[in-house]
């Protein structure tokens, strides 16, 4: 009897998320309200994750209208 050794190269998740524009996300946008939210917060000449993009649209929205 012969035994076989099996190997399973391993695969090593990416910590970082991708990254991309204000341009990219405005164009991407599922909605004009969604295209609008990015519009207003998020800043030209930086990039983002989805992650960090839809925090600061959700952070802006609970911060309500002062007068």
């Amino acid at each position: 009897m012969t035994t076989q050794e099996t190997t399973k190269s391993k695969t090593t998740k990416q910590t970082t998320d991708k990254q991309f524009s204000k341009t990219a996300f405005l164009e991407s946008a599922a909605s004009t309200k969604e295209r609008l939210e990015y519009e207003v917060v998020l800043q030209e000449g930086k990039v983002y994750s989805k992650k960090e993009a839809d925090k600061l649209v959700a952070d802006w929205k609970k911060k309500g209208v002062t007068i």
